[in-house]
């Protein structure tokens, strides 16, 4: 039996989960570029906000659930990967469907069906996030999970900082070859994860719960993990949906760069995380979240008092450098901190937290 001292780093399992990690980035890529061109074709404009709510509501709500669920499977029954399984096969089918409704002539045809599916394929990307991100505890050492983080940061932050290429790409494809490619890329992705996974999650499950790290779990716990989430996603937020407009208010005259500084700086994180998961792998996790919540607090306010140009740009590094540690160290300080039984669930509300406050931004400075 595996114990936590002899448990070695599944890399092939870690760059399995990285590429479902990619999948997942360039499929959301794709939707931000597609869904108001879709909208305006099919004329259902007045959707926008109810859509931009919808979606806020989904990323929020949906991870908790489906971490409960496969929380409350595995308990039952012994299956892990159910949700996982579910949630998969349901966007790559939905990503089928959508891309057969728009290449008829007569778009107009699938004017009431469109948003639904829409909502549907929504719902479907966010059950397998959280069943798929708590995975990691069965790939490393509690100790080492930052170093897996590491490589999966620098997978989907390098993939958001190339999103003018990929966005090149995707208009390049066409809509209806695009959403076969991201049907393909989820299912495709899901499946190998799923292959390359399944008996290292089910042993190493097996393991961790006769020994269970966290024997009665507390709501201070979940709190905790909640507020990790919170601020983790408040630095993401002021990074890709605040700075650019704001950038672009202050200085009009060089505002179309916000949104490249934007890319660069995500870029910059992403390479920098990779390059200092080792070190926060050393260190107390606790003192690192701390440190995160102060410069990214420090970099927020900076940004609202200043007008310089450079002294922007320097606020703007300073939330990416408390962004970049608490992406590093913030999922596995939520792992460490809670039971087995209901890992899954509390990284759902990691996760789900994370995205409120980028669902603000995004519905105000739309």
């Amino acid at each position: 039996m595996l114990t936590e001292k002899t448990a070695t780093l599944k890399w092939r399992e870690v760059y399995s989960l990285a590429a479902l990690n990619a999948a997942v980035v360039i499929s959301w890529i794709a939707y931000h570029e597609y869904q108001p061109v879709l909208m305006e074709k099919i004329g259902i404009t007045h959707l926008v906000d109810f859509l931009i709510i919808a979606k806020a509501i989904i990323l929020v709500v949906i991870p908790p659930i489906a971490g409960w669920l496969a929380d409350l499977i595995m308990k039952k029954n012994g299956k892990y990967m159910i949700i996982f399984t579910v949630g998969i096969g349901a966007t790559a089918m939905v990503f089928m469907v959508v891309a057969s409704l728009i290449s008829t002539h007569h778009l107009m045809d699938v004017q009431g069906i469109l948003p639904f599916m829409i909502v549907m394929w929504l719902i479907c990307m966010n059950l397998f996030i959280s069943p798929a991100n708590s995975m990691i505890e069965a790939f490393a050492p509690a100790k080492q999970l930052p170093i897996v983080m590491g490589v999966l940061f620098l997978v989907t932050e390098l993939l958001y900082a190339l999103e003018p290429v990929i966005v090149a790409l995707v208009t390049f494809f066409g809509d209806t070859l695009t959403f076969i490619v991201g049907g393909v890329l989820i299912g495709g992705s899901g499946f190998i994860f799923h292959r390359v996974s399944r008996d290292e999650v089910l042993q190493r499950k097996t393991e961790l719960m006769q020994n269970d790290r966290v024997k009665n779990q507390s709501l201070i716990s979940y709190v905790a993990i909640l507020m990790v989430g919170l601020f983790l996603g408040i630095g993401k937020a002021f990074l890709v949906e605040f700075f650019p407009g704001h950038f672009a208010n202050l200085f009009p005259d060089i505002g179309t760069y916000g949104d490249y500084i934007s890319f660069a700086i995500l870029g910059l994180c992403a390479i920098t995380g990779f390059l200092i998961s080792k070190q926060i792998a050393k260190a107390n996790l606790r003192k690192v979240i701390i440190t995160s919540f102060i410069v990214l607090f420090i970099g927020a306010i900076g940004m609202f008092l200043t007008e310089n140009l450079y002294l922007t740009i320097i606020a703007a590094l300073i939330i990416a450098g408390g962004f970049t540690t608490l992406n590093i160290s913030g999922l596995p300080f939520a792992i460490r901190n809670l039971s087995v039984r209901h890992v899954t669930y509390g990284v759902g509300i990691y996760i789900g937290a994370s995205e409120v406050i980028t669902g603000l931004f995004e519905y105000l400075y739309r």
